[in-house]
């Protein structure tokens, strides 16, 4: 230790063992003395267990059994045991958990087990303890049997009932039997595992029920009993103490019906069923926490009325009929009576408005006017309303002050009258010019173009103008008053300069008063597009290489440029020619290049100047720039012919003919088809034939060699020839 003045040291919790306790000792000068101090410490005493215990004493098959002890040594334990014989003689030895010595764990042999705990020291002391047991027994699988020791019968017509009830077990006195019970119907779910033996439920409504219990022992087995139920609800509601307060009341005000019902089981609807003065019957909900019915009533008269009731079960009930009555004796009220203009033009409408209402209803609403003149007129405007305000929209056509009132009534009677109000109808309005129309807006040179418009005044149309700008700067002003139809005003005229016409109209009254219309335009120009007629091909031709198309065009206008095109499917496609040619009436059409088809169109378009544009168009042609086929089929080279019949084969590259032979041609053409085939002997014509099969009969004096040419022409005019030479004796 450090120098000090300590004179003593205490020392605790030393190990057995050897120890020397050293002392030094410094005086002033320094000079130092020692002394040393040996002893030993022994451990000869062994640890103690206590407070051993097996827990439980008897367990299933596989269920937990927990040992425990307590061990306690001066100096600390090393080692501690469970030392275990089996059901077997077996012997089994368990280190012990030394937090707190405890053996927790399950066994899987039925029979009795033996055991004690062994401890030793950290000194190689040690102890046993006693011999102890506990016991492993089979596994329970036979549930509890659940009986019912109180329950309600099996018909109710009450609300509460009480559940108590009880379990017995098969199994040892260790038996712990847990419930859980519910009621289908009213509980959620099963209630939590508890020893609760009884169950009591308050204010079930009406219907089926099933109270299942089940019953769990220790070793898990679960036994189950089910008893159904039911309550039933066969009994109306009860309805007493109806009253109105008060009997008797003024319009709009409050009558309170009230009333008492109850039922078992609640009420599900609560109405007051009111019979109106008008015989309609009316059906109000009854607020449900005290049934009451508190509102106004606007229609004057006696009430009937009985109180509904149905139970939450469909239960019905209605009390006596009873009466309260409503008394109207305010007249209707007049209020915001207007006039509107109140200065207005002869046969233009004035409209009344005003507001009449009323704490019942209004019966009626009356206008009265007096006219100028001294008469009047006194009617009803109730079917012209919307909600509280009343009108009606008339027009006056005596000029003067007029003077009207409004008279209400209500259903009861009761009736009320306005004040005079007054208002003025004189000439105010210049005529009215409306659906100005020139037609058509574009015109050809020299056609007509009708302008119209309608002309109304609240009096009468004294003139109308039609005032007409024309292109040239000059204009005209002229009255169309004698060009009418009802309120419509035209004139129908031919115009020849071309450009934009202005024209208004200018009407006047009988008053004086005059309107000037907005300016309009028209447009004259030339619209007539060019005639064209095609004169060549005109349709059904069969045509090849070069074709002169020929045309007619005229038109209004000296210079007309033409365009051709050409369809090969009947006006699916179309194929320029030319384009702005010149009006010569004929153009040389190469179609040389062109396929072969039997629906060529041919279209011609002529524009004049102004861009008219006038189309001419033939019926279908055929082109066709391809040759027939053709083919001698008798005589052939290599064969003998006597008397026009084949005889046999022959070596040699002619035919050989002894008399006559019918000379047969094969000739086709898939466009424009067939026009003929010529017969020449040595290039000399003979014959021609034009239907197939195409021959002709060479019978003349010949001997020797000679040359048969055949020429085949389609249509269109393509032809194509075939030679052949023969050896023929014929001397007829």
């Amino acid at each position: 230790s450090s120098w000090g003045y300590v004179k003593q040291k205490d020392y605790y919790n030393l190990d057995a063992g050897s120890y020397t306790f050293r002392i030094r000792a410094k005086d002033e000068a320094g000079n130092i003395g020692y002394l040393n101090y040996s002893f030993n410490i022994v451990d000869n005493s062994p640890p103690v267990i206590t407070n051993v215990n097996v827990n439980p004493a008897q367990q299933i098959e596989n269920g937990y059994v927990n040992i425990t002890c307590d061990i306690t040594d001066d100096f600390g334990i090393s080692l501690a045991k469970a030392i275990m014989q089996y059901p077997d003689a077996s012997i089994h030895e368990f280190n012990l958990h030394h937090s707190s010595y405890y053996l927790n764990q399950t066994y899987s042999m039925v029979g009795i087990y033996y055991f004690y705990i062994y401890a030793m020291d950290v000194n190689g002391n040690d102890a046993s303890s006693s011999t102890y047991q506990f016991e492993i027994i089979p596994p329970d699988t036979t549930p509890p049997v659940i009986t019912l020791e109180d329950y309600p019968p099996s018909v109710i017509n009450y609300r509460d009932v009480h559940f108590e009830w009880n379990a017995t077990d098969d199994t040892t006195e260790y038996q712990n039997i847990l419930f859980s019970y519910k009621l289908d119907g009213y509980d959620a779910g099963w209630s939590s595992w508890g020893y609760v033996k009884q169950k009591d439920y308050y204010n079930l409504d009406a219907g089926s029920y099933t109270f299942r219990i089940r019953a769990k022992d220790e070793a898990g087995n679960i036994g189950y009993l089910n008893y159904s139920f039911n309550i039933v609800d066969n009994t109306p509601p009860v309805i007493t103490d109806v009253n109105a307060n008060p009997s008797e009341n003024l319009i709009d005000g409050y009558i309170n019906i009230t009333c008492n019902i109850t039922d078992d089981f609640g009420i599900s609807l609560a109405k007051a069923i009111i019979q109106y003065p008008d015989s309609k019957i009316h059906e109000f909900n009854m607020h449900h926490s005290s049934y009451y019915l508190n509102q106004t009533y606007s229609m004057a008269g006696i009430y009937y009325f009985y109180i509904y009731a149905k139970d939450i079960y469909n239960n019905e009930a209605s009390s006596s009929t009873f009466q309260f009555e409503i008394i109207d004796e305010i007249p209707p009220v007049i209020t915001d009576v207007a006039v509107n203009p109140s200065t207005q033009d002869v046969g233009r409408n004035v409209t009344f408005s005003c507001v009449v209402t009323d704490n019942v209803e209004v019966e009626d609403v009356f206008l009265n006017i007096s006219y100028p003149d001294g008469s009047y007129s006194n009617f009803s405007i109730k079917q012209n309303h919307t909600g509280d305000t009343y009108y009606c929209s008339k027009s006056y056509n005596i000029m003067g002050t007029y003077e009207f009132f409004i008279y209400a009534v209500d259903t009861s009677g009761n009736s009320n009258v306005s004040d005079v109000y007054q208002f003025e109808i004189t000439d105010l309005s210049p005529p009215e010019i409306n659906n100005i129309d020139s037609n058509p807006l574009i015109q050809d040179i020299g056609k007509y173009v009708n302008i119209s418009c309608i002309v109304t005044d609240n009096v009468e149309v004294e003139d109308v103008f039609l005032n007409i700008s024309y292109p040239d700067g000059s204009y005209s002003n002229f009255s169309i008053k004698q060009n009418h139809t009802g309120d419509t005003y035209y004139c129908s005229k031919s115009y020849n300069i071309m450009g934009t016409y202005e024209f208004f109209i200018y009407a006047v009254d009988t008053s004086g008063n005059s309107n000037v219309s907005d300016v309009y335009q028209f447009e004259i120009t030339d619209l007539s597009p060019p005639d064209v007629d095609v004169i060549y091909p005109t349709g059904n031709e069969s045509l090849r290489n070069g074709v002169l198309i020929q045309w007619n065009a005229t038109d209004n206008s000296n210079t007309i440029l033409i365009t051709i095109k050409y369809s090969p499917n009947n006006g699916a496609t179309w194929h320029k020619i030319v384009e702005n040619t010149e009006n010569d009436g004929e153009y040389m059409w190469n179609t040389s290049g062109l396929e072969d088809g039997k629906n060529y169109l041919i279209e011609i378009s002529a524009i004049d100047t102004a861009g008219n544009i006038g189309k001419g168009y033939s019926n279908k042609f055929t082109v066709d720039n391809t040759k027939p086929s053709i083919e001698i089929t008798k005589p052939v080279i290599g064969k003998l012919y006597m008397f026009d019949r084949e005889i046999l084969p022959i070596i040699g590259s002619k035919a050989v003919i002894i008399g006559k032979i019918t000379i047969e041609v094969e000739a086709n053409d898939a466009t424009s088809g067939m026009e003929k085939v010529e017969f020449y002997i040595d290039g000399k014509y003979n014959a021609e034939d034009t239907s197939s099969p195409y021959r002709w009969v060479w019978d003349e004096r010949s001997f020797g060699k000679h040359t048969i040419k055949v020429i085949a022409y389609d249509k269109a005019g393509n032809k194509i020839n075939k030679e052949i030479e023969v050896f023929i004796v014929n001397f007829l």
